[in-house]
């Protein structure tokens, strides 16, 4: 099981929308006057490459909110994106990732 730090006090994932080639989900974090919400597009392809389909797509989410958290504060996090842009930014996001599955 994962351990869990204090950011992630208050998080509540959601699917907003499911096409043929995505998902689109709300993460929202936080409470009161420090909520933030975001909205994560999952591709299909790449969530099945990433996880060989071992993971449900919104614990995808959330385990890359815990990666982005342990690098940044969730103010920086960009409130809109696609998962697989993370890696661009984060190199090791992807060999990290699949350490938990």
């Amino acid at each position: 099981m994962t351990d869990y730090n204090e950011e992630f006090d208050g998080i509540r994932i959601a699917e907003q929308n499911q096409a043929d080639n995505h998902w689109t989900f709300s993460f929202e974090i936080g409470n009161g006057e420090s909520l933030i919400e975001y909205l994560v597009d999952v591709d299909r392809d790449h969530w099945a490459r990433l996880t060989n389909r071992r993971i449900e797509p919104a614990e995808l989410v959330r385990l890359t909110f815990q990666f982005l958290l342990e690098r940044e504060s969730k103010e920086l996090i960009l409130k809109k994106f696609n998962i697989a842009d993370v890696s661009g930014h984060f190199p090791t996001y992807e060999s990290e990732i699949k350490r938990f599955f």
